[in-house]
């Protein structure tokens, strides 16, 4: 019990849980001004579409919301206003148009989930009791919904928005440290297969994570992420390999292909770990950096040189098997291209895998080649 209130605790005193606090008071004030200066009759409606709007941390949730906010208002308010037109002129009662009305929206609902908003719409310019001519209700009402949507995006991305770039280079550290464990854990003797999975599962997740802050930088910089933040555009992909990698080097030595000898296992566990830590320590020295303030260099070189007395010595060692220094100096190879991206923020011209440095890999085709032919090699 004391767990959970302290984790409730530490998750309601949370940066991003107060920026949501503030955005949500922020937007729930403006359009109730807004709804009182265009003398709006409900103004209660923009509050709450206000709400629903808002609620989404993300500005590309917001967009798509807000979207889907329009979209079904507009068809709400269209079978509202038909109601009404079928009640004034048809003499119908309001339960039958309701129901007239209803079976078509909710058709749609059943064929695009999202329009579900249309529903809600009918029954707020149909159902709720309202004074006035009948068809400045529904006006009225759309009026009123439409400016939630309109002050809750403009809220979305002028208050406190949380930069896409930031969450891109803190996700990115949190992986390097996962992947670091997930090494750390099959380079063993006798690695454990559902500790490896749990962490894939917690890799995985991060990459989707890494994933929807790119696209939501993409929606902060339409057209120009590329130039802005080359190393966000990168790091999806480059993090992906560097898992991949770890993912291969997990399987094989699940299937036994590790090391002959423990000193090996442990010197290559300790250098990893401490690599893909200064590789963390990185992206998080970034995140808390404004965006163009460029950071000193140091540990680069440090990395590479690493990487490279790792190299020479699986070639002229034979501790290794054969399917094992594949991988491995897959991952050194990624991982150098990671390096050079990471310590110059993306403005490196290195192709995508830095062949000449490693004769293994350099003579190693990347089609898809069986285990045996990996040992002939």
């Amino acid at each position: 019990m004391y767990e959970r209130l302290k984790n409730l605790f530490l998750s309601i005193m949370r940066r991003g849980t107060w920026r949501q606090v503030v955005r949500m008071n922020v937007s729930l004030i403006l359009s109730g001004i807004v709804a009182t200066i265009i003398h709006l009759d409900e103004p209660v409606w923009a509050l709450i579409t206000s709400v629903i709007v808002i609620t989404q941390t993300r500005l590309t949730q917001t967009l798509s919301t807000g979207r889907e906010q329009i979209v079904g208002t507009l068809i709400g308010a269209a079978a509202g206003m038909s109601a009404i037109a079928l009640e004034q002129w048809c003499a119908l009662s309001v339960g039958m148009v309701f129901w007239v009305m209803l079976m078509p929206l909710a058709v749609l609902v059943a064929l695009r989930p999202k329009m579900r908003v249309a529903i809600v719409t009918l029954m707020v310019v149909l159902l709720f009791p309202a004074t006035g001519e009948p068809f400045s209700r529904p006006l009225q009402r759309i009026a009123s919904i439409m400016t939630g949507v309109v002050v809750s995006f403009a809220v979305s991305f002028f208050v406190l928005r949380n930069e896409a770039r930031r969450e891109v280079l803190r996700n990115a550290a949190s992986l390097l440290r996962r992947l670091s464990d997930l090494l750390g854990t099959a380079l063993h003797q006798h690695p454990d297969h559902d500790a490896l999975a749990t962490v894939d599962v917690m890799c995985r997740s991060l990459l989707q994570d890494i994933n929807d802050g790119v696209q939501e930088a993409e929606v902060e910089h339409p057209g120009s992420l590329t130039r802005h933040d080359p190393l966000v555009v990168r790091l999806p992909g480059l993090l992906r390999r560097i898992r991949s990698d770890a993912i291969f080097i997990s399987r094989a030595a699940v299937e036994g292909e590790t090391a002959r000898t423990g000193d090996v296992l442990q010197h290559e566990r300790d250098m990893l770990a401490r690599m893909l830590g200064q590789m963390a320590d990185r992206c998080d020295a970034m995140a808390a950096s404004r965006r163009g303030h460029a950071l000193p260099d140091e540990g680069m070189r440090d990395i590479l040189d690493q990487l490279d007395q790792l190299d020479q010595q699986d070639q002229q060692g034979e501790h290794w098997t054969p399917v094992m220094r594949f991988a491995i100096g897959l991952l050194h190879a990624d991982m150098r291209l990671a390096v050079r991206n990471i310590w110059s923020d993306g403005r490196t011209d290195d192709g995508p895998f830095p062949l000449s440095g490693h004769p293994f890999v350099a003579e190693t085709a990347f089609d898809p080649v069986s285990t045996n032919a990996v040992a002939k090699q």
